[in-house]
């Protein structure tokens, strides 16, 4: 059980990585390994030894998380937003009791603890705030024209890197979609691929498309491609895929945008993916452990291992000396996460009362684990 547990906390540190706004370290505090998992990244092999068996585990569940499940709790979260947030806000809440027993191992808690609490809460909500308010580096936009069923969608490159590879991922609202839905490219130097899956054939509607350049050609800085689509419905998605032209620049962008998210990735509130967005580097890293794009990975892997041993090595010399202080400011991190991930559709609907379900399962989850896990000293 204990093996599997540890491929369990692994997978799910490893999903949260791969999404932008939630915290990799909030979920090894809520599961009580945090201490485990920072000692060895530090390269503390006295502690290494010790672990060595649930370190195996979850490094196979970390890395089942990023590689094998990310495409999975990504259509979680498109599908479902509200109740995949709220079961991670279940995790955190779960999980604090568990923090205050690890932070009141040695001392109480003391006036001056609420100085780091309220730090470390602004930086998350102001972060939060930050990445609510920025700017899409590469928005898709749609107008409606004379003809009731034909829309124009332009698709921009609105960073300061050049596109090399894109397309569009089409999907149909299924809430509102009124019936069968029929569309076709009208205009424009693009293609559209129709994947259709069992279900939509069974009830049929059209599939999934996706909408590629007819040529592999790179959208430069500033531009952007335009074309016409015919469709007899308008509730539909379209979600831009791509990948930046990889440069030596690039690569090096690349490695210390990666050492940075890498060292967000093992502190509590803090998303290393939205660190890797904030640079611009999330779309391109994303395809490329999707395509083993390994000019892309190796920078990648070399900045995101100097990142966790720089990162944890930091943080284990602060718990070392300031133990109550750190964890009054993890405390805070977690708090501020609360507000960072509070799922944009949360109000009074159907979705928001299934995510309170979902929101008691991750909370019993975690406060379960964090009961049965002891306090490290």
């Amino acid at each position: 059980m204990k093996n599997l547990l540890g491929i369990f906390y692994g997978a799910v540190f490893g999903i949260a990585n791969v999404i932008p706004g939630v915290s990799g370290g909030t979920m090894l505090v809520a599961f009580g390994c945090y201490d485990k998992v920072c000692g060895a990244l530090a390269l503390d092999f006295k502690e290494i030894r010790k672990n060595i068996k649930f370190l195996i585990f979850f490094a196979i569940g970390a890395a089942l998380g990023i590689v094998g499940f990310s495409n999975i709790i990504t259509w979680f979260f498109e599908n479902f937003p509200t109740e995949t947030y709220m079961f991670f806000i279940g995790l955190i809440l779960g999980s604090i009791p568990l923090i205050i027993r690890n932070a009141t191992v040695k001392e109480k808690f003391k006036p001056v603890c609420a100085v780091p609490f309220l730090g470390a809460l602004a930086l998350v909500i102001g972060l939060a705030v930050l990445e609510n308010n920025s700017a899409d580096p590469a928005p898709v936009t749609v107008k409606e024209t004379a003809d009731p069923y034909v829309y124009e969608v332009t698709f921009t490159n609105s960073s300061s890197q050049t596109i090399a590879e894109w397309r569009i991922e089409t999907k149909w609202d299924r809430k509102n979609v009124s019936g069968i839905t029929d569309w076709h490219i009208e205009e424009g130097n693009v293609k559209a691929d129709i994947s259709q899956g069992f279900a939509d054939k069974l009830f049929g509607k059209s599939g999934d498309e996706i909408i590629a350049p007819l040529e592999n050609k790179e959208i430069m800085p500033g531009e952007s491609v335009s074309f016409k689509l015919w469709s007899t419905e308008s509730a539909f998605i379209l979600t831009p895929k791509y990948s930046y032209t990889v440069t030596p620049m690039f690569i090096v962008t690349i490695t210390l945008a990666s050492l940075a998210a890498a060292v967000a990735m093992i502190i509590p509130g803090v998303s290393g993916s939205f660190i890797m967005v904030l640079l611009g580097t999330y779309a391109t890293v994303i395809n490329a452990v999707k395509e083993f794009n390994f000019a892309v990975l190796i920078p990648t892997a070399i900045g995101v291992l100097l990142g966790l041993i720089f990162g944890a090595k930091l943080i284990r010399l602060l718990l070392k000396k300031h133990r109550l202080i750190v964890f009054s400011a993890i405390l805070g991190l977690c708090a501020g996460s609360l507000y960072a991930i509070l799922p944009k559709g949360f109000g009074l609907n159907l979705d928001t009362l299934i995510g309170v379900f979902t929101l008691l399962a991750g909370g019993a989850v975690s406060f379960f684990v964090g009961r049965n896990t002891k306090a490290e000293e």
